[in-house]
């Protein structure tokens, strides 16, 4: 722990009543490459401490880079100015508490805390290499490592270090390309060996088609799944706008939801994924089944809204001024895998479509689950169950409850991605139906 633990509590106090600091150190180094060629690398060491100062119904927010007391100080000196200019609110209950118990320990990756240059280096000089000539290489290799510490003037004082390693490439060849993402909290569970491999594995010397037009089947892979799983996630599955009815979701704890053979769950103690002990309000990260076999069970919580949750949060605020909003949202999402090889997937499809990733997807209308965004890198068209040709990017708007109602089967092997907005997101292969999906 790089933390200083006097420094914390010292600025606690300085802050005063009301005061809760969210304190991280984090330590990232970044190699960047393209063209199979490294074209940056960078290390940075940062401290950042976001303070939040609650009186009378009033609200303060603040951030400041150092726990140096001359800092801390003039920061304490503008919130209470900040603070004392706003009216004075009626404060009635909070809506509910953080847990009782503490967060789950987990032993720190030490590879992943001295990963250096040349370990980045290394890990993508061998996929080049594996990747031989005529396929060019692009994308990142991360290594970070944050230490937390959530403290308050209620004697909270949580503190947990996280590691992550990560690798995306993209390697492309005459006009194609294909992509890989892996990330572990451990930098020893990063294969990077077979990155190659499973690069040149999409790249298959397989014909072009135009691009059809209508519907068919589809098969998302499994980073497919998370960026839709993720996204249905954020705009649908937290407690605040659960209860102001401004969700998909909202009012149907115990109703349908999605296809039988879809369920979702958001765990941070789960290894799976990237776990993480608690959130930014000190609660520690809860199992939270969310779709239980398409039935809506539940949705995430922060201190403020765990009413929803039976009065206790389950360890899902954010951070203070957080660019995707203030409500509670999904951190560590899972889709149960099912029992459906790859094999039996594409032939599931008959004469459709597969889908690598989703680049993006861009919310249009939150409530009604209405999202565009475009498929990239590794889209194919199947014919009889099997992959025939290269299909061309495609642009998709479409309502992600349908899609998930759409799904007939669920691959038996899952990946573990990243957002954003999201720690970690965990998902499948799926087999969605004709229909929702219209090219």
């Amino acid at each position: 722990m790089t933390i200083d633990d006097t420094q914390v509590r010292a600025a606690l106090a300085t802050f005063g009543s009301g005061a809760r600091l969210e304190v991280s150190a984090e330590q990232v180094g970044l190699l960047r490459f393209a063209h199979s060629r490294v074209t940056a690398q960078h290390s940075e060491n940062r401290l950042r401490v976001r303070v939040r100062l609650e009186r009378d119904g009033r609200v303060a927010v603040g951030s400041v880079e150092t726990l140096e007391p001359d800092a801390v100080r003039a920061m304490a000196a503008w919130l209470d100015e900040a603070i004392t200019a706003l009216p004075v609110r009626p404060t009635g209950p909070r809506g509910g508490r953080a847990h009782g118990g503490g967060p789950t320990p987990r032993e720190v990756s030490e590879m992943s805390r001295t990963a250096d240059a040349a370990q980045r280096y290394a890990w993508f000089d061998t996929i080049r290499t594996g990747l031989g000539e005529g396929t060019g290489l692009g994308g990142s290799i991360r290594h970070e490592v944050v230490d937390r510490v959530v403290t308050d003037d209620t004697g909270l004082y949580r503190q947990e270090t996280l590691t992550t390693a990560s690798v995306q490439a993209v390697a492309d060849r005459d006009g194609r390309s294909a992509s890989v993402k892996v990330v572990h909290r451990d930098a020893g569970q990063v294969a990077v060996d077979g990155i190659a491999d499973r690069l040149l594995d999409q790249l298959a010397p397989i014909p072009g088609r135009e691009r059809i037009s209508g519907t068919c089947r589809v098969v998302l892979r499994p980073q497919a799944t998370g960026t839709l799983l993720a996204t249905y996630g954020y705009t649908t599955l937290g407690a605040a706008g659960y209860a102001q009815g401004r969700t998909a979701v909202a009012g149907r704890l115990g109703e349908p939801v999605a296809s039988t053979t879809v369920t979702i769950v958001d765990d941070g103690t789960d290894p799976d994924g990237l776990p993480s002990g608690f959130d930014v309000e000190g609660s520690p990260r809860l199992r939270t089944p969310l779709v239980t076999d398409g039935v809506v069970t539940g949705v995430v919580s922060n201190v403020e809204h765990a009413d929803v949750t039976g009065g206790v949060s389950t360890g899902h605020g954010v951070p203070f001024g957080w660019r995707f909003g203030a409500d509670p949202s999904p951190s560590h999402l899972f889709m149960a895998a099912g029992d459906a090889s790859e094999e039996e997937l594409l032939s599931g499809v008959g004469n459709g479509l597969v889908i690598s990733r989703l680049d993006y997807l861009r919310v249009l209308h939150p409530k009604d689950t209405l999202v565009t965004g475009t498929t990239r890198d590794a889209t194919y068209w199947v014919e009889d169950g099997k992959i025939v040709s290269w299909h061309p990017p495609v642009r998709f708007t479409f309502r992600m409850d349908e899609v998930l109602n759409a799904v007939l089967a669920v691959g038996d092997a899952r990946e573990r991605g990243d957002q954003t907005f999201m720690e970690s997101v965990t998902a499948p292969a799926v087999l969605v139906d004709a229909g929702p999906l219209r090219l």
